[in-house]
């Protein structure tokens, strides 16, 4: 059931609405004089602890399912192409399908040099989530944050009262930079505020802006869209609050949808934007 679901979120996703961003109200200001040669410019830059070519990452989208596996081995080709890093879609179905493990383990053997993101839910004990860098050889981890999205899924999870020690343990365990992502809904203060007394360095403040997946699940289960799921921060207002936190690496990712939303990030402080 669960690798039939994950191909229907794609078959959905490929036909849902983007939901608007605040990127277009963001301006640069213009310098009429400037004073570097295009030639000198940089675009390399280091985050989670490696340099890449460009500040810019392929994020979550799927895998441990038929499609979702061909969609990374080609995601893959680009990443190592370009230099750039790929997360993977959840390794839950890893845990519980042999074929889906075997898919992961699969990745990194037909790219061993590729730096690769692992993706794990805050339900996974520490052991668990050193199992899930294992499998895929991976250079991070991501942990999603996504209990909406659980609690719309007919089969997902519903006590979250693990979360924060489960983070917590995961950090003092696991051997990779990890990051704490959102699916969506942005990263407000008391968020902000908990993982860095958690100790958290790398965060993906994911806004909105982007894909709705807790919609994408309405509709898989062909029921109505509920105007309760239609809340959140944007990416940019999300960014705007994690200034106020510089112990933190942030990635930034919701409504990137070319290079302009790209150099906004990074000029209000991302270290990279992602792109699903």
């Amino acid at each position: 059931m669960s690798r039939r679901r994950k191909d229907e979120h794609i078959a959905i996703a490929k036909m849902a609405k983007i939901r608007k961003n605040d990127f277009s109200h963001i301006r640069f200001i213009h310098h009429s004089i400037p004073s570097l040669s295009l030639k000198d410019i940089d675009l390399s830059t280091s985050f989670l602890e490696h340099k890449f070519n460009y500040p810019f990452y392929i994020n979550a989208m799927t895998g441990g399912a038929k499609k979702g596996d061909k969609i990374n081995a080609k995601l893959a080709i680009l990443a190592q192409h370009f230099g750039l890093p790929l997360f993977v879609g959840s390794q839950s179905l890893a845990f519980k399908n042999k074929e889906s493990r075997l898919a992961f383990e699969t990745l990194r053997f037909n790219f061993p040099d590729l730096f690769i993101v692992a993706n794990i839910n805050p339900n996974f004990t520490a052991e668990m989530a050193s199992d899930a860098v294992e499998i895929l050889g991976a250079n991070a981890l991501a942990i999603h944050v996504n209990s909406v999205q659980e609690l719309v899924m007919g089969e997902g999870d519903r006590d979250f009262t693990k979360w924060k020690d489960n983070i917590a343990n995961i950090l003092k365990t696991v051997k990779v930079p990890v990051i704490v992502k959102e699916v969506g809904y942005g990263m407000h203060e008391p968020t902000l505020l908990l993982l860095q007394e958690l100790g958290v360095k790398h965060i993906d403040i994911s806004g909105m802006g982007g894909i709705n997946f807790s919609l994408i699940e309405l509709k898989r289960q062909k029921k109505k869209e509920s105007p309760l799921l239609d809340f959140g921060i944007s990416t940019v207002d999300a960014l705007l609050l994690a200034r106020n936190y510089p112990s933190f690496e942030v990635l930034a990712s919701g409504g990137i949808n070319n290079a302009s939303s790209i150099i906004k990030s990074l000029a209000m402080g991302a270290k990279a934007a992602g792109m699903a």
